[in-house]
């Protein structure tokens, strides 16, 4: 068979692509050869009876490959240790000083949720009511669950811009639920903040998922998911603030949505997480600092 008889199927620049797809020819049982082209290019060859059989299987595999291939996954920011680790000091810190009573201030009542309080103007109590705890079980829960809901957030986001987000999700998951409720409704906890967490991861999964070319069912799962796990723990006994659960989930959900994690640039500037980091430690300090202020002049 001469040089005339033999018709390019393929010619690219790597040789490793004609190996590769020169083994479906293989397993077709159809006859080829590598030869090498103009410009350094590799080509893949078949007797010209077999030309249009050879690109029509290949034309498959290639598109079978990219169907399959790997859908390119989030862009992680470490393990999410050192945020997960300030949420523990922060919420073991404020437990002791709560217990012991330091400074002779009453600290569940300067700076729990207090709808009469909140309405009138104390709006500092959503923040404040996240770092207080009614016993060492409701701490332990909730340093659980947040630890490990705020590691998957702070590997997504960094630890910094994690856990400010996670902050202002549930300090506006706290102002809905006082919204909501009569202003008699009073509460505190951290558990706000724990499910705005897992919203904030189920909406970052899921919008990297909707820029996919991935099924419904797919799409839609990490919200799904997280919607039977808040059901799952987000309810309990009558001592439960389950509104505040919800609310804080859905605000997590909003403010996963609005990040953009395909362009993780500005994620990687460790000024950006030490500067968001900051400025969540901050806030809470201003808001205690201001709840304090406002103890003490009810006192005069």
């Amino acid at each position: 068979m001469g040089v005339d008889d033999w018709t390019v199927v393929l010619e690219t620049g790597l040789r490793r692509d004609c190996e590769e797809q020169a083994l479906v020819l293989v397993a077709l049982g159809i006859p080829h050869l590598i030869a090498d082209g103009p410009r350094h290019a590799a080509l893949l060859m078949v007797p010209a009876g077999y030309a249009a059989r050879a690109r029509h299987e290949l034309a498959l595999y290639v598109a079978e490959n990219r169907r399959r291939a790997p859908r390119p996954g989030l862009t992680l920011h470490g393990y999410g240790l050192p945020g997960v680790t300030g949420y523990v000091v922060v919420l073991v810190a404020a437990f002791l000083v709560q217990a012991r009573v330091a400074f002779g201030v009453d600290w569940p009542g300067t700076g729990s949720l207090d709808g009469t309080a909140f309405r009138n103007g104390e709006w500092w109590r959503v923040f404040t009511a996240l770092t207080l705890h009614a016993d060492a079980g409701h701490l332990v829960a909730n340093l659980f669950f947040g630890g490990l809901f705020g590691a998957f957030a702070g590997q997504y986001l960094g630890s910094g811009v994690a856990w400010a987000t996670i902050l202002l999700a549930a300090g506006a998951g706290n102002a809905l639920d006082l919204l909501l409720l009569p202003s008699s409704h009073r509460a505190i906890g951290a558990s706000t903040a724990v499910f705005a967490a897992l919203g904030l991861i189920a909406a970052l999964m899921w919008r990297a998922e909707t820029r996919q070319s991935v099924t419904w069912a797919r799409r839609y799962a990490p919200l799904i998911g997280a919607s039977v796990l808040l059901a799952y723990i987000g309810t309990g006994d009558a001592r439960t603030d389950a509104v505040a659960h919800l609310t804080g989930f859905v605000m997590g959900i909003f403010a996963g949505a609005a990040f953009d994690v395909r362009r993780p640039q500005w994620l990687a500037s460790t000024a950006v997480q030490a500067g968001a980091g900051l400025g969540a430690v901050a806030l809470l300090a201003t808001c205690w600092w201001l709840a304090v202020r406002a103890w003490h002049a009810g006192l005069a």
